[in-house]
């Protein structure tokens, strides 16, 4: 074990003093290394070192950093006492009383008889920030805020919810066609999390999205549950499916209150404190002057949700919309109103095209368009979408369980223009071609492709994109050991009118979508709970006398580090009487210790000792 303090001592015993929910929630804040950590004296430890003091002191406002700077700066102050060394961060004693709290909950405090003290490995990392061109207490205190507000014309606002509304209504479009690209085709998750370079210029080339705005695509959805990895592929959610069957203004306002409630709490605080004011430079100036031992890390998180509120129409031109200033300082359901003014209105019909496109010319209901992308092609996709039926695109619906009557009923429905002879021919003819190439399970294992024509067979036989699956002729059939679904979309992809059938020759309906199983818990970090556990397996003794075997740690703890106790006994007159020690042993139920102010060594029973505090009075 490290050398250990008596404020260690102090603080290791006010660790064990934590139930679990709060000793928890500690862990899960504080890094700790936990193969170096088997009690709470080397939790204590643990907890002032440099490396994890600097990394908790940078996510910590100017406001709190202040309050435990002041209290490092002496001996130990009462929350009163802390208020008024505040100056001006000090005038609202409950903000105070906060700002306390949440230290002691980070173990940056110890609050002992009604008195705050800072740890010695706080007090050394504060007294060493001059050195690392960090403010000292006084210019925590003293230096000012830099003024960030600009003043708005009406006009501006105007253009602002214009621009905003315009990239909420595209990007809400965009998240759901990268659920549809995702729902055929997962990418891979990279290590260090998002999308590879490859798959996202595939991904913008088929949402026909710049390759910038991918990444921040993929944050949005993910923020929302819409997305999620599984085996290391971004796979859309089971809530994808009904979010995507909502109203334009509905699925926004899910991906905006998700980026709200992701947004951390200071930071949210600073943006809607702006709302009224452009954001950009002049915010980050106050993030600096807000953060002064996290900058990089805050404006990094900043700069990431300010690119997500441009994207979601929160802001345009660095200044909060309409519909963003109610998200921060109202209430989503008035967000989703103020927005929902601004999209354009769902149209139910469209025009279906002798030249096989189908265009619709507003953007088409959700459960509208959901139907036609299993009939058509998604060509481009804005205001006014284009479709493409071909047969392939036919084929695929068929394969879903589409059916000829089926699709010229849909189509003749939603058409302004009916269904022209062209497509009703196209209709028609993949109809009678679907399944002309067959895939079963094959008797012997594997798989098996069938077809009347022997052409088409003996095509497919040669054809180099199955060679991976090392077809073989067996009698009328080709064999494969890969499985039916692999064969089947591998045939589909190469526009084969290819079908699944069961024993019994009855056509299957298969589908390709791909759904995430992730779930919170995954994501779950069981180290601190693993921790805890060790912690308080470690401190009861071998007869589940806990208290007792506490003491005794405290006591050779002090021991080895040659610190004074006060020792509280009860005499048998229930009388408690005190005495500052220097302990010298423990053993045989009994404590040993050098009382110098009387000059006597004290040997007293350890069922007597109620209590033992490190001191540093003598």
């Amino acid at each position: 074990m490290a050398t250990i303090s008596d404020a260690a001592l102090l603080l290791a015993a006010q660790l064990r003093a934590l139930d679990d929910n709060h000793l928890l929630e500690l862990l899960r804040s504080r890094v700790v290394r936990a193969n170096s950590v088997s009690d709470f004296f080397d939790l204590a430890d643990a907890l002032q070192q440099p490396t994890s003091v600097e990394r908790v002191l940078s996510t910590l406002d100017r406001p709190t950093l202040a309050t435990l700077a002041v209290i490092a700066d002496t001996a130990s102050l009462s929350a009163a006492e802390v208020a008024a060394a505040l100056g001006h961060f000090g005038a609202d004693e409950l903000a105070v009383q906060r700002r306390l709290d949440r230290l002691m909950s980070l173990a940056l405090l110890i609050h002992r008889a009604g008195r705050y003290s800072a740890p010695d490995g706080v007090t050394d990392q504060l007294a060493g920030w001059p050195f690392d061109d960090l403010p000292t207490t006084g210019e925590l205190l003293e230096t000012p805020p830099p003024s960030t507000l600009t003043s708005v014309e009406p006009s501006q606002r105007d253009s602002t919810d214009s621009i905003a509304a315009e990239n909420a209504f595209s990007t809400t479009n965009e998240v759901t066609e990268l659920i549809n690209q995702l729902r055929s085709s997962p990418v891979r998750d990279l290590a260090r999390g998002g999308v590879s370079l490859p798959d996202s210029k595939r991904l913008a080339a088929s949402m026909s999205v710049p390759l910038d705005k991918v990444a921040g695509l993929v944050d949005i959805a993910e923020r929302a549950g819409l997305i999620a990895t599984t085996n290391a592929q971004w796979m859309p959610t089971a809530a994808a499916a009904e979010w995507m069957a909502r109203g334009a203004a509905d699925r926004w306002v899910h991906l905006a209150e998700a980026w709200q409630q992701g947004v951390p709490d200071n930071i949210r605080t600073i943006l809607a404190d702006r709302v009224q004011s452009f954001w950009g430079s002049g915010v980050e100036d106050y993030v600096r002057w807000l953060f002064p031992a996290g900058v990089d890390a805050m404006l990094q998180r900043l700069r990431r949700y300010a690119r997500d509120a441009r994207l979601l129409g929160v802001t345009a031109e660095q200044l909060p919309s309409s519909a963003g200033i109610a998200l921060l300082t109202r209430s989503p359901a008035e967000a989703a109103a103020v927005m929902a003014e601004s999209f354009p209105n769902e149209v139910h019909q469209v025009y279906v095209q002798p030249d096989l496109t189908v265009i619709s010319p507003g953007p088409l209901a959700p459960q509208l368009d959901a139907r036609l992308r299993v009939i058509a092609d998604v060509e481009t996709r804005a205001l006014a979408s284009t479709y493409r039926i071909s047969r392939s695109s036919l084929h695929h619906a068929m394969t879903l369980g589409e059916t000829l009557e089926g699709m010229r009923s849909f189509l003749a429905e939603i058409s302004l223009t009916g269904v022209p002879q062209p497509v009703d021919y196209l209709l028609n003819e993949a109809a009678a071609r679907h399944g002309l190439v067959r895939v079963g399970v094959n008797s012997a294992g594997g798989s098996y492709v069938s077809s009347p024509d022997s052409v088409m067979l003996q095509s497919i036989a040669v054809d180099p994109n199955f060679g991976p699956f090392g077809l073989r002729h067996e009698g009328a059939h080709l064999v494969s050991r890969f499985g039916v679904e692999q064969l089947f979309w591998s045939l589909s992809d190469a526009r084969y009118p290819v079908a699944a059938e069961d024993a019994e020759g009855q056509i299957l309906s298969l589908r390709r979508d791909q759904v995430s199983t992730a779930t919170p818990d995954e994501a779950h970090d069981s180290a601190p709970e693993q921790l805890l556990v060790k912690l308080r397996n470690g401190q009861g003794g071998a007869n589940g006398d806990e208290d007792q075997a506490w003491l005794s740690r405290q006591i050779e703890v002090a021991i080895r580090n040659k610190l004074l106790l006060r020792v509280t006994v009860k005499m048998p007159d229930d009388r408690e009487v005190e005495y500052t020690l220097e302990p010298s042993s423990v053993a045989a139920g009994r404590m040993r210790g050098l009382d110098r102010a009387a000059d006597i060594e004290r040997t007293l029973p350890l069922k007597s000792i109620v209590a033992v505090e490190a001191t540093t009075e003598r």
